[in-house]
């Protein structure tokens, strides 16, 4: 049997992150978990912040962002930036800020990674403003970055420690892996389908 919970939108786990704009001449930053991969080639991404954020006044103005993806030990802060907004307090004073290829989307140096995007559509619904973004550039700690076949590479994703959270109001450190993907799968094949394409 199943209970109803009223319609909640439970996805779970929830990535957080700190978007990004540049907001009356200093870069801004909000605590989101309304973000995620919206395609790979192209790389699109999307954020979605309230329409009053002050954050979200700078993606309107600059049509750029970026999302900056903290480790669990900036957990404090990250928690500080989704409780206080940008019109009372400098958050540009928190961290180390950094530009790529843009020029107008602040980036967290303290963040392992980041993604610096430019807006490729826009749009309102009812109190959210969602911007689609492609991703312009990838940022990514060295430390966490191997060469592989003449490639850069992360070999080890649970090394940047992210932040997740649910929504029972809690922040969690991910887990263990568990399977590689498109390879589980495979048991269960019969032999012509292990002969077809995937769709």
């Amino acid at each position: 049997m199943k209970a109803k919970l009223d319609p909640i939108a439970l996805i779970y786990p929830i990535p957080i992150a700190l978007a990004g704009s540049k907001v009356a001449g200093r870069a801004n930053f909000a605590t989101i978990g309304d973000c995620g991969i919206m395609g790979l080639s192209p790389p699109l991404v999307y954020i979605s912040l309230h329409r009053d954020h002050f954050t979200t006044q700078g993606v309107l103005e600059n049509h750029t962002f970026s999302i900056n993806l903290p480790s669990t030990e900036l957990l404090s802060l990250v928690d500080y930036c989704g409780i206080v907004s940008g019109r009372e307090v400098d958050k540009s004073t928190l961290f180390d800020i950094f530009y790529g290829e843009l020029g107008n989307a602040p980036m967290i140096a303290e963040c392992p990674a980041n993604l610096e995007c430019r807006v490729v559509k826009g749009f309102r619904i009812e109190q959210r403003q969602v911007f689609v973004g492609r991703v312009v550039q990838t940022y990514i700690d060295e430390a966490f970055v191997q060469k592989v076949n003449g490639r850069q590479v992360i070999p080890n994703m649970r090394q940047l420690d992210p932040i997740i959270y649910a929504l029972d109001n809690r922040y969690y450190r991910i887990g263990e892996p568990i399977g590689e993907g498109y390879q589980e799968g495979r048991k269960h094949l019969s032999k012509d389908e292990a002969l077809t394409p995937s769709s």
